[in-house]
């Protein structure tokens, strides 16, 4: 004796939720993996502009020579305080 409704597919009709065809549980499924997605994604997209970039400094460097740097004044209770 077989059940003839086993072997036919579900169809929304079949579905017991009476707002819709997905359970609460199943759009929170697909809202976090649509939310994996978009974050993998953005993590892709960061790693390929960091492996653009990554062997130029982030701020312009400039070596000094000596005879170019400031000249440092030191204060007179400067020596004292430290």
């Amino acid at each position: 004796m077989t059940d003839p409704a086993a072997s036919e597919a579900p169809t929304d009709a079949d579905d017991a939720v009476p707002f819709g065809p997905q359970t609460v549980v199943q759009a929170a499924t697909a809202d976090g993996l649509a939310a994996v997605a978009r974050l993998h994604e953005e993590a892709l997209a960061a790693i390929a502009a960091l492996a653009e970039s990554w062997e130029q400094p982030a701020d312009p460097v400039r070596v000094l020579r000596t005879a170019e740097r400031p000249a440092v004044v030191l204060r007179p209770g400067a020596a004292t305080a430290a």
